[in-house]
């Protein structure tokens, strides 16, 4: 086994075929990384969304392409995630016309923290507890041989998967010899479903171990190493629900419905109402059988919340 420095500079923003490989490794190497933020020299700290210069073509910073000796097509790539941290800050944003409810929020909006501290002050009496991981990790799909880094897709990708934290284990299928891996969009917490379109965006240091099997697998698949939410499971959540026709729709509701109790409860502003969901809360599946009708619920930890600890 070898181990390997990524070389910071190495950083590509679309999955294009046709790049040359930054490094090639064999089957058990160790990578470490030092990522830079997505958006990095686009937002400053302290800064305001009137400040902040984003370049879709350039906001997501890719490690990569990287190539593993022996690939391919047909095979599994193991990645081992052995050590995450994040850099001294981080920021969260709304974008016009864009996340679950771009009619409520039709206005840019930037948040920025610092990341020296766990849990990270959010408001008043609310803090988040830090929970890094990696929004894009993946292999290339092969079709398209070109695509931007937004979508996820079959070979992984932006599947902002926030349980790929360290100690996970993540299985990518293999669609293109050498693999062709790239990781990138560091955050340092989110919550499932990632509402308001960012999570809490930051640099990343990072450790992990690629090895080569030699299966098929048909989509992604993951390991945790425990619970899912250890730091959020311990005093419960608040829940809302949203029943509709139509899943965006319930989605929809049960944020709405959030946002409102996050208001009118905590005192929160709508804006900041929406990142503290985007950053913290969880869209879940509570029922999807009955014929027509379908119930997303969405939860919020109350140990977000001082006085419920």
């Amino acid at each position: 086994m070898a181990e390997h420095v990524w070389d910071r500079s190495r950083i590509h923003h679309t999955w294009d075929i046709d790049l040359m490989a930054a490094l090639e490794v064999a089957s058990g190497d160790v990578v470490h990384y030092d990522i830079p933020m997505a958006g990095d020299g686009q937002v400053a700290l302290d800064g305001s969304f009137a400040d902040c210069r984003f370049d879709f073509d350039t906001m997501y910073n890719l490690a990569g392409p990287m190539t593993v000796a022996g690939a391919e097509p047909g095979d599994t790539l193991k990645v081992e995630i052995l050590s995450l941290e994040t850099g001294a800050w981080g920021w969260c944003s709304m974008l016009p016309e864009i996340g679950l409810l771009p009619m409520d929020f039709p206005s840019g909006y930037l948040r920025t923290f610092r990341l020296d501290v766990d849990p990270i002050p959010f408001a008043p009496g609310i803090s988040i507890p830090k929970a890094p991981f990696f929004g894009t990790m993946g292999t290339h799909p092969g079709e398209p041989a070109r695509n931007v880094p937004f979508p996820p897709h079959r070979g992984g990708g932006n599947m902002d998967n926030r349980h790929l934290q360290q100690g996970a284990t993540l299985w990518l299928p293999v669609h293109v010899p050498g693999a062709m891996f790239s990781v990138g969009d560091p955050h340092a917490c989110q919550g499932d479903g990632e509402v308001c379109v960012a999570a809490l965006e930051c640099s990343m240091r990072a450790s992990m171990r690629f090895t080569l099997e030699k299966r098929t697998i048909p989509c992604p698949q993951w390991r945790s190493p425990g619970a899912l939410t250890p730091r959020s499971d311990s005093h419960g959540y608040h829940g809302t629900m949203g029943i509709a026709d139509d899943l965006m729709e319930g989605a929809r509701l049960a944020v709405r419905a959030m946002i409102d109790w996050l208001e009118g409860e905590h005192g929160l502003s709508r804006p900041d109402a929406y990142v503290l969901c985007s950053l913290a809360g969880d869209l879940k599946i509570v029922e999807i059988v009955d014929a027509g009708m379908w119930n997303v619920g969405f939860t919020m930890p109350l140990n977000l919340f001082a006085a419920n600890i």
